[in-house]
């Protein structure tokens, strides 16, 4: 038993030493900043868990729910002032409508991140405007495309979401 013991504690000294030969990793983003749509995943019905990323991000809203927000990521350093970055909605990939059935709560077509913070909110409105004689299962796509700004350009990966309104 005191020969098992010995062991027990010779294996468990070898493997704490030799986690100590490996190199720390490096965390920090050290490449040109970029932004990005980053899909929240609390509060709305999302898509489903098994859909592959195709760098277009997803989310279906409800009608029930009457506001919300798409959130703007920096990756990469704060910014000491505030930058303002633009966006745009594709009108031939979308099917919802200003104002009938969505509307842009604060300055359309630009969002600002904060001086000394990496996120920033697009707020809209869900209105009243899809008819209830539509089925249950029709979505009213609205999709928007980052562009960034002269410094800072959006992430290819990540620039476009499509926000789904079902009724």
């Amino acid at each position: 038993m005191k020969n098992k013991f010995i062991q027990f504690l010779v294996v468990g000294a070898m493997a704490l030493s030799l986690t100590s030969c490996f190199e720390n990793p490096s965390w920090t983003y050290d490449m040109a900043p970029v932004v990005e749509f980053k899909n929240q995943r609390t509060g709305f019905a999302t898509q489903p868990t098994n859909n592959v990323s195709n760098g277009a991000a997803q989310r279906t809203i409800r009608q029930l729910l009457k506001r919300d927000s798409i959130l703007v990521q920096l990756v990469g350093a704060q910014r000491p002032e505030a930058t303002t970055l633009g966006y745009v909605i594709d009108a031939a990939k979308s099917t919802a409508v200003e104002n009938i059935n969505y509307r842009i709560l604060e300055s359309k077509g630009s969002v600002t991140i904060p001086a000394n913070s990496s996120v920033a909110y697009i707020k809209f409105e869900i209105l009243e405007g899809i008819p209830t004689t539509v089925a249950a299962t029709q979505n009213y796509p609205l999709v928007l495309t980052l562009t960034g700004n002269d410094q800072i350009k959006p992430s290819e990966n990540y620039k476009t979401f499509t926000l789904n309104i079902r009724r």
